[in-house]
């Protein structure tokens, strides 16, 4: 589970500020490209991973109207919708340290 977290979670999800600390000391003119290029990034991450979610959510709340039994597709579904919303989360929380990170970059950019 470590390695997933690390692999996945924190290289894909998380504000990625090794990336732009290198581009930083390597061109610092560039490194504000760099942000936004992560910024951006992330937005479609949130953009596409949301609407996953609210279709996953969608099937979710037809598997659960049949009637009957759930069944198999209930379980397909509700974990899906919840990777689904968290990828969402975990995007937005590395737009936010993007957005913080913004101005220590362009201040040393500036130098």
């Amino acid at each position: 589970m470590r390695a997933l977290k690390e692999h996945f979670v924190d290289k894909y999800f998380g504000y990625r500020r090794g990336y732009v600390d290198y581009i930083l000391g390597a061109v610092p003119k560039r490194a504000p490209l760099a942000v936004l290029s992560e910024l951006v990034r992330l937005a479609f991450v949130v953009v596409t991973s949301g609407l996953c979610a609210v279709i996953f959510w969608l099937l979710t709340a037809g598997a659960l109207q049949r009637g009957g039994k759930p069944g198999a597709w209930l379980w397909l579904f509700i974990p899906s919708a919840l990777a689904a919303s968290s990828f969402v989360l975990l995007a937005l929380r590395g737009i936010v340290e993007a957005a913080r990170d913004r101005r220590r970059v362009l201040e040393r950019a500036r130098r």
